[in-house]
Formats: structure tokens, sequence, C-alpha cells
């Protein structure tokens, strides 16, 4: 799995990423019908990016690789 050692069991996984990333994990999603917690959101913090948060770790972890997001932030 690719999650930082800073992950705890329950926390919420924050992912930043463009645009395009988020268009992709959507398409992705919605294609595959895929079941999961996903919330997404404009980012308050940094104009033009997308937010997307989870508490499901595999799913993070297979957004992390696929998609690449710019950060990756938990919060306990």
């Amino acid at each position: 799995m690719n999650m930082s050692n800073e992950y705890q069991q329950g926390d919420t996984i924050y992912m930043l990423m463009d645009k395009m990333s988020a268009e992709g994990l959507l398409d992705d999603w919605l294609y595959h019908r895929y079941e999961c917690d996903l919330l997404i959101h404009r980012s308050q913090k940094n104009k033009g990016m997308v937010v997307v948060e989870t508490k499901d770790p595999m799913w993070a972890s297979r957004i992390i690789q696929w998609h690449k997001p710019s950060k990756v932030m938990y919060k306990h």
C-alpha cells in the first residue's frame, strides 16, 4: 500500500488533485461502478484544485497509485 506512516485506522484521507485528475477519477469510478465512500469538493486553499475525501484506505491507496494526487493528508 502507498500510504504514509502518518495514517491511523479510522482517519479521513484527503487527496489534493488537479481538475483533470479528478475528472479521470470520477470517470473511472462511475464507469466501473465502484462502491466506495468518496466525497469530492473544490479546495478552499488551492485555487483550481479538487479535494477527494475517503475513510477507506484501500480506495485511497488505489487513487494514490492510479491518479497521482499532488498532496495526501490525514485527519485523526
